[in-house]
């Protein structure tokens, strides 16, 4: 078991050799260079200990005056009117951490100023970044707040819900408030945190002439302040880690489809190869022991000559394993293919046989019956380099898929991370999800 104060050094070590075991062309550096940049960017942030913050949410909630409440100084800008925050500000947060150097919050724009022209999706260009999200919301969510919600938790960004404007209800007008979120939400496995505070609450004072104004009193941030100072004390380090790990995975998953993608061609005459070679041997033999084995040899060869053109090599070992559990999950490269196999042999054994009693006219039938095997053995050797591919594209490897072999250990050993990023998913790109295309 991983020590967890050992995990940043690891998870920063792993980084660098997994970047390295890539063997990127210029092609794909240039091609990815903004997630490459990316990439490189968080994980400077991980060897620094610099963590980001970023408050995120609707026009008008009280961004802006989290943060100075947060901060106990008027740092960002606040106004009567809503929408003040037109592009991003960011503030070093002069409070100290365990394990960190540095801690920075960062003012948004409000998701109506984001996404002009009536666009809900949400623009991930400042937000990708963060570490971790304080999504402010005023009131019960609307259909909005709760659709920004499900992109960024599908972009498993790690998010507290901060209620702001508590003092505006009572007691019972807060439970039934929080219900409401809470039923929202359930789409969430995790219950995810919500915070209430009151970032700039006002009281109506009386004036020695009589006249009643409000006058803004003391924010009530000390409970969001004190879980965030517990949250970043604990596992700052982490939620670094998770982000460097999660943008170095889906990274690989655009290598894995850019190379499936260039290299469909060749994928497609090396199955052509192996087919035509995997249907000779079977038509010609007439032992299906050997038939069996011999498809199994070719089926291996042909996924290792796959991993190396797409450049995801592996071993005669792992190729035979895989080979033997695509046919084990398909019916027809396992149950059937052998059921057929079967039956055709014994048809040809039976002809073969009765040759001599025949004076070798049994023989003439043969000829369809291995004609039919071999049919069968193109079919089956097209559909194992298909699925290969696939396996290649979706599977994760000990050597290159090791940032999500070790996000998914940070997140089954954290179950507080979990909570914050609500039903955690890798990510898939908008290529990934018509597969069809990449396949050979």
């Amino acid at each position: 078991m991983i020590n967890k104060r050992d995990i940043p050094r690891k998870c920063t070590l792993l980084l660098s050799q997994w970047q390295e075991n890539l063997n990127l062309t210029n092609h794909e550096k240039t091609k990815f260079g903004n997630t490459l940049n990316q990439l490189d960017f968080q994980t400077k942030k991980l060897e620094n200990k610099e963590l980001q913050i970023s408050v995120h949410g609707r026009v008008g909630v009280g961004k802006s005056s989290l943060l100075n409440a947060l901060i106990g100084k008027q740092i960002f800008q606040t106004d009567i009117l809503n929408g003040n925050t037109k592009v991003t500000k960011s503030y070093k947060w002069d409070k100290r951490f365990k394990s960190l150097n540095k801690v920075e919050l960062i003012d948004s724009p409000g998701i109506d100023e984001v996404n002009k022209g009536n666009k809900e999706e949400i623009n991930f260009n400042y937000l990708f970044d963060t570490d971790l999200i304080l999504f402010v919301i005023d009131s019960d969510i609307n259909r909005i707040e709760l659709n920004s919600i499900k992109e960024l938790l599908s972009h498993n960004k790690p998010i507290i819900i901060v209620l702001n404007r508590c003092d505006q209800w009572n007691a019972k007008e807060t439970r039934l408030i929080l219900s409401s979120i809470h039923r929202k939400l359930s789409f969430c496995k995790q219950k995810i945190k919500i915070s209430l505070v009151s970032s700039s609450p006002r009281e109506a004072k009386i004036k020695p002439d009589g006249t009643v104004r409000s006058e803004q009193i003391t924010p009530k941030v000390d409970i969001l302040k004190n879980d965030l100072k517990d949250i970043i004390d604990k596992n700052g380090e982490l939620l670094l880690c998770i982000n460097s790990l999660r943008i170095a995975d889906h990274f690989y998953k655009l290598i894995k489809e850019s190379r499936l993608l260039r290299k469909k061609e060749e994928a497609q005459n090396l199955i052509g190869k192996y087919a035509t070679l995997k249907a000779s041997g079977v038509a010609i033999n007439p032992f299906l022991m050997i038939d069996l084995f011999t498809g199994l040899a070719f089926d291996s060869a042909l996924v290792i000559q796959l991993s190396k053109l797409y450049g995801l090599e592996v071993s005669g070992p792992s190729a035979r394993q895989l080979v033997k559990k695509l046919s084990f999950q398909n019916s027809l490269l396992g149950g059937a293919q052998i059921g057929i196999q079967i039956t055709l042999n014994i048809f040809k054994q039976i002809l073969i046989l009765a040759a001599p009693m025949t004076g070798g006219l049994s023989l003439a039938p043969t000829a369809p019956i291995a004609i039919a095997q071999a049919a069968l053995a193109i079919h089956s050797t097209k559909l194992i380099g298909r699925l290969a591919a696939y396996k290649f594209l979706n599977g994760t490897n000990k050597k290159n898929g090791r940032p999500r072999l070790m996000l998914n250990y940070l997140l089954k050993k954290n179950s507080d991370l979990r909570i914050m990023l609500g039903d955690f998913k890798f990510l898939t790109s908008s290529t990934a999800k018509n597969k069809n295309y990449l396949l050979p």
